[in-house]
């Protein structure tokens, strides 16, 4: 059951994944209020064959399997007295985080997508996500410690003196979750193309933060200070001697940086396709939990 766990766990990161990517989808597809009563579909269990209700009820589909997933590794946790000291807390925030996501969700549809409840959705599932991340890492630390001590000493001791990266790992992490709350307010007030050319907002390098175009430019902004913040973490890591579970987290958040960053300008250039616009929020939450990474790695004591 202890050596369990970390796979357990990375399925169901695997899992939260899918469904965040695909509840944007049930999003930019206009698929949101294709089912409109919850928890049943069009007062059924299996509802009619449309493409849109299909999409939706994909998304309540891998919820519910999520949901089984949490609750299977929190009861793994819970009766473990190997794992209950070392992850209870977290396994009891995944809960409470989790219960939160579906009243949450429930609201969205029940409430007709308001913005506000669009926002605190996907933000809801970012920490979700990231808590999951969090106890993947312990446990695999956890596992690694039993088996080897001396190595994991040894890593320890190497990293411990770069604790400063790994805080600001950690607030690029955080960035990261605030342009993923702009871009889900963006998306879900119609102002995804209330600036239609790059850089230039309608040919102004500062337009007024007014309207729609107002929370187009303010995600914009929001943009470029996670690249500075992600490229001076990256600078500030390139002279120090790291060990290669710390370096390549880093390396390859630079990588992600630049696709979301490309992803980000050709959603604008082509009017916001789907691909696109599904393919930047997954990158959005494969960079957020490769900073949570590397801010461990970097941190680890």
């Amino acid at each position: 059951m202890k050596n369990r766990l970390p796979s357990l766990l990375a399925v169901t990161l695997a899992f939260v994944f899918v469904l965040v990517v695909w509840g944007g989808v049930v999003r930019l597809s206009g698929s949101g209020l294709a089912i409109p009563d919850w928890p049943l579909a069009e007062g059924k269990l299996i509802p009619r064959a449309h493409p849109n209700v299909l999409i939706e009820y994909a998304h309540r589909a891998i919820a519910g399997i999520v949901g089984v997933l949490t609750l299977w590794v929190c009861a793994t946790i819970f009766r473990s007295a190997y794992w209950r000291p070392r992850l209870g807390a977290l396994a009891l925030a995944a809960l409470i985080t989790l219960a939160l996501q579906i009243f949450m969700g429930a609201r969205v549809v029940l409430e007709e997508l308001p913005v506000d409840r669009v926002v605190a959705h996907l933000l809801l599932a970012f920490l979700f996500f990231a808590i999951l991340l969090r106890m993947a890492l312990l446990a695999r630390d956890a596992n690694e410690g039993a088996a080897d001590a001396s190595a994991a000493a040894a890593r320890a001791a190497g990293s411990g003196a770069h604790r400063g990266l790994g805080l600001w790992a950690a607030f690029a992490a955080a960035a990261v979750f605030v342009q993923a709350g702009l871009g889900a307010w963006v998306s879900s007030s119609g102002a995804a193309l209330a600036c239609p050319d790059f850089p230039t907002c309608h040919g102004q390098w500062l337009p007024k933060l007014e309207g729609l175009v107002g929370i187009q430019f303010t995600h914009r902004l929001g943009a470029y200070a996670v690249v500075l913040i992600v490229l001076g973490l990256l600078f500030a890591a390139a002279p120090r001697r790291l060990q290669p579970r710390a370096r390549w987290p880093l390396r390859f958040s630079g990588i992600l940086l630049a696709m979301q960053f490309t992803l980000g300008v050709l959603n604008v250039l082509l009017h916001v396709p789907l691909p696109v616009s599904a393919g930047h929020l997954g990158t959005a939450l494969v960079l957020f939990g490769t900073l949570i990474v590397a801010s461990h790695e970097l941190s680890r004591a």
